[in-house]
């Protein structure tokens, strides 16, 4: 199979895992869920494993302990904590951060058997469910019926993502913070249900981590948090057979972005647009000039978050164009 089929035939897996119902999940030892009528529900909950929060960590590197083994084509619910674990109250109450205190903490390590340094993995995000509240610059907010409580007079339709999911990097430390080149704290609002991420593995079972979920957030998370809470993810493991960036890709069945991030968005977004370029090459035959013309013309370069260390910037190519 060639790169351009390669391509299309992910693509063609991928809207088929979205087409069809999400499978349940059962409870595991020790979990706890959210008391929500927007997580998995007891009777949902049979024939997946739960991976409790409780084991968790901040930062990414190679010599990582797994919290958790999962095989190839495994669907496993994940729980996450919010940004800031036990310092924000539902009350509206918030105490100051202190030494020691968990920041984005990444339910994991989550060891991924089969899958080693070089190989293509692919997680599949079927769903995404969160508590029913969250917070936001101190403010709290009710999360009811598919809707967030801004104000008496508006509600705001619920759009769950993920604000940080990434694997080990094979040298140094990746803390959970900010993005990197094996993804990290993205803040990328198309994170979410439907979606595809696909990272190059850098040390053996990849050492997943995510957490840091939103209910929503725009792009550019410009004041540094969306609606943070607690979430619940059910997602799926695939090796795919052909490496296509060395930092991350999303796919959906409209598009494909890569994904940059550098110490101001100049260098952010130059990054995502020169490996769209790549990508774009690599996947149809054009030449390195066809190609960035082209993505000139119809590609969209977006904002995922411009308040962490390190800022984050997408370029995103309607799928047709890369062969799908």
């Amino acid at each position: 199979m060639d790169r351009k089929q390669f391509i299309s035939s992910l693509a063609a897996a991928t809207a088929a895992t979205y087409a069809k119902p999400a499978p349940a999940a059962q409870k595991a030892e020790g979990a706890a869920g959210l008391g929500s009528d927007l997580v998995f529900t007891e009777s949902e909950i049979q024939g997946v494993r739960r991976l409790s929060r409780e084991k968790n960590f901040g930062a990414f590197h190679a010599s990582m302990s797994p919290g958790y083994h999962v095989r190839l084509g495994e669907v496993v619910l994940v729980e996450t904590f919010d940004c800031l674990p036990d310092t924000q109250s539902r009350d509206g109450t918030r105490r100051e951060i202190e030494k020691g205190d968990r920041v984005n903490p990444g339910t994991g390590p989550i060891f991924v058997e089969g899958i080693g340094p070089g190989e293509a993995l692919a997680i599949d995000l079927l769903e995404v469910r969160v508590d029913n509240w969250g917070y936001s610059k101190r403010r709290i907010y009710e999360l009811k019926d598919g809707y967030a409580v801004f104000d008496d007079s508006l509600r705001l339709p619920l759009s769950p993502m993920i604000g940080m999911i990434g694997i080990a990097p094979a040298q140094g430390e990746m803390n959970t913070i900010a993005p990197e080149d094996t993804g990290g704290n993205m803040d990328c609002k198309e994170v979410r249900p439907g979606s595809t991420l696909i990272f190059t593995v850098q040390v053996e079972g990849a050492l997943v981590g995510l957490g840091d979920v939103h209910a929503i957030q725009g792009d550019g998370e410009i004041r540094g948090e969306g609606i943070e809470t607690k979430g619940e993810v059910l997602l799926r493991f695939r090796k795919v057979p052909f490496k296509l960036s060395d930092r991350p890709v999303i796919l959906r069945t409209e598009w494909v972005a890569t994904v940059g991030s550098g110490k101001d968005l100049d260098e952010a977004a130059w990054q995502a647009t020169e490996d769209m370029v790549a990508l774009m090459a690599g996947l149809t035959g054009r030449d390195e000039e066809s190609s960035r013309q082209l993505i000139n013309l119809i590609g969209n370069l977006r904002i995922n978050q411009i308040v962490d260390p390190r800022k984050g910037a997408r370029m995103e190519v309607p799928s047709w164009a890369l062969g799908i």
